[in-house]
């Protein structure tokens, strides 16, 4: 860690402060947009209706959704611009900051082109675009390491990525779990610990700037 943001976080300009924010805001739009065109789809299920059936033709509304997702894109394109101009003066170290940065993009870009491309569009799925995504738990985790400010989180973080790690693993086939059952839970679990990890860094690092390195430990 910089010696100097040992002894005292660096204190962020309006301006960074807006952008972190924007990364903070990135998963209450991404849900926000899911509760709001939920009562629209026909037998909405938490457990089995996926994001991207909320934004398609079967839903009477589908412009909530792909709004939500558009502006979703946005917030985490903005977000990105935060943490990699803003972690490195926190502490977080250049490398870092530049992967969970390039995650929060890459989930912005994902989120984007599914709102620009909605169901049932056959270019709707991003693709290799939306890596970031599956990369995101564990930037957050080498984040949380190198900042003071988060200390606090670490575990939690390390913990988020366990969870990341399990889901994924169910969401790939291991303990034969009927996704037909509960697609749309697991994906939204998923997102959960994908999406969250950032938000929770750009908060940490607006809340910790300006303060003694001590005081937020």
């Amino acid at each position: 860690m910089n010696p100097n943001a040992e002894a005292l976080m660096d204190t962020l300009s309006p301006g960074w402060k807006f952008l972190l924010m924007a990364a903070v805001l990135v998963p209450v739009v991404y849900f926000g947009a899911q509760v709001l065109a939920a009562p629209y789809f026909p037998n909405y299920s938490i457990l089995t209706t996926s994001a991207s059936e909320l934004g398609s033709n079967l839903s009477s509304r589908p412009g909530i959704l792909n709004i939500g997702a558009l502006l979703t894109g946005v917030l985490a394109l903005l977000g990105s611009v935060g943490l990699a101009g803003s972690l490195p003066r926190l502490g977080a170290g250049k490398l870092a900051a530049g992967a969970l940065a390039l995650c929060l993009a890459s989930a912005g870009v994902a989120s984007f082109w599914a709102g620009w491309h909605p169901l049932p569009s056959p270019r709707h799925d991003p693709g290799a675009l939306g890596i970031g995504m599956f990369v995101a738990p564990f930037a957050a985790v080498w984040v949380a390491w190198r900042m003071s400010a988060a200390r606090r989180l670490r575990w939690v973080l390390s913990l988020n990525a366990v969870a990341f790690i399990a889901l994924a693993a169910i969401m790939f086939g291991v303990g034969r779990i009927d996704l037909s059952a509960c697609g749309g839970l697991m994906q939204k679990l998923i997102a959960v610990t994908s999406f969250s990890p950032s938000a929770v860094i750009a908060a940490i690092a607006i809340r910790g700037s300006g303060r003694p390195a001590d005081a937020i430990r």
